[in-house]
């Protein structure tokens, strides 16, 4: 570029006049300068420290890491007479990663294609966690391309051990670790029933972690000494604040039949008895009982002889039992119309579910001040001071699962006028 002042003659043929100023075509300084960079290739290293190229210079390139060269398609470009490079053809193509494969109970998901610079994400099969990275990309590794980390795994979701209830366990009995699914079902000691589902599965809410569903069971069920209730029985009644009682007309369908042994003999006057009946052993005169007194009739015909149960004699006639709690223990007196066998026998008090002590309340006080122990099914009876009233009931009982009956009675003020 130059000024007209700087031209010694206007008439020169190497310049066009525009003016007061000139385009004046350099001799020697044709060319084009150092080409633009390609995303997939790069310039062969004799090239990179050169500026400018003269005209109908011819440069190569080389495929930059990750990419091959295709067959039959040039690498080069040509400076042109314009200053200006030839167009660059796509000679250089994306290498493939291997294919990922499904991790073992779960999958890869290829979002586009395995070239380089694809994704792919992993998830896993119901039950199971991702323990690595979810997605993995295509990227270059030396002179070819991999995957990028390591490649996750799929772990079985587990559960801790489920919790222990109290008088009852469950059938995972001392394993450490419960897998996704895995079920466990509690069952209480003789004479206690679960309250609520008595399954729990291990499953997962967010898919990481394990827990237990549902409620955990406890087991609850009227004091040692009394019977089951079944569907020959109707519901216990309570007549009096230690006397609990019930009735049955007759027996509901027998699953046992009656056992013997040596040298003594089975109280009652069946042949066969329904399932969870009980029945009491009394050995011949000059003997002592081996074993437990009593068994209690289980699934397929099966006596089974646990710890001390509750009386239930197997009488055809009608029977009714009284319970009556006392400290430090309690016996059971049966009544019975009509000829059987029978025994009286005593329970520790310990094995009786209780209740703490009566709520005390604002104004008034309840009638078992004096008493320690509150059996299941024990009423006490609440009373307000002078100048106030009761209101509710003016009873509250012990409850089979050991807590009070509710609402509690209040006691008001008596308004003057």
């Amino acid at each position: 570029f130059f000024s007209s002042g700087e031209l010694s003659s206007p008439t020169d043929p190497e310049w066009e006049d525009r003016g007061s100023q000139v385009c004046l075509r350099t001799q020697g300084h044709a060319g084009c300068r150092a080409p633009a960079r390609l995303e997939f290739a790069e310039l062969k290293e004799r090239y990179r420290q050169q500026e400018v190229f003269p005209e109908g210079s011819r440069v190569e390139f080389v495929c930059q890491p990750g990419y091959t060269q295709l067959p039959g398609v040039s690498p080069a470009i040509t400076c042109l007479r314009n200053q200006t490079w030839s167009a660059a053809l796509q000679f250089c193509q994306r290498q493939q990663c291997p294919s990922p494969g499904d991790p073992e109970n779960g999958r890869a998901a290829v979002l586009t294609d395995l070239l380089l610079g694809s994704r792919i994400n992993y998830t896993c099969d119901k039950g199971y966690k991702l323990v690595g990275g979810s997605q993995r990309i295509c990227e270059v590794s030396g002179t070819g391309v991999s995957w990028s980390g390591d490649p996750p795994v799929c772990q079985r979701i587990t559960c801790a051990p489920p919790p222990a209830i109290p008088h009852g366990t469950h059938s995972g009995g001392s394993r450490d670790s419960f897998s996704f699914g895995d079920v466990v079902t509690y069952t209480c000691s003789s004479g206690l029933a679960p309250a609520g589902d008595a399954s729990l599965s291990c499953s997962s809410a967010d898919g990481q972690r394990g827990s237990w569903s549902g409620a955990v069971p406890r087991c609850q069920g009227t004091a040692r000494g009394v019977p089951t209730a079944s569907s020959a029985c109707p519901p216990a009644r309570v007549s009096h604040p230690q006397i609990f009682i019930s009735s049955c007309s007759s027996l509901p369908a027998t699953g046992c039949t009656k056992p013997e042994i040596e040298n003594g003999k089975a109280t009652g006057l069946e042949t066969t008895y329904k399932l969870k009946d009980i029945i009491f052993f009394e050995c011949n005169f000059g003997y002592a009982l081996k074993g437990s007194q009593e068994s209690q009739c289980q699934f397929g015909g099966k006596w089974h002889p646990p710890a001390l149960q509750a009386l239930e004699e197997a009488l055809s006639s009608p029977w009714s039992l009284f319970l009556r709690l006392d400290k430090p223990i309690f016996p059971i007196l049966a009544q019975h119309h009509g000829p059987a066998f029978f025994s009286v026998s005593f329970c520790p008090l310990s094995s009786v579910l209780q209740c703490p002590s009566p709520p005390n309340i604002d104004k008034g006080k309840h009638n078992s001040q004096d008493v320690e122990v509150f059996p299941s099914g024990m009423v006490v009876n609440y009373s307000c001071d002078p100048g106030y009233s009761l209101q509710g009931e003016a009873s509250i009982y012990c409850t089979d699962s050991g807590n009070w009956s509710l609402p509690l009675p209040q006691c008001a003020g008596t308004l003057w006028f």
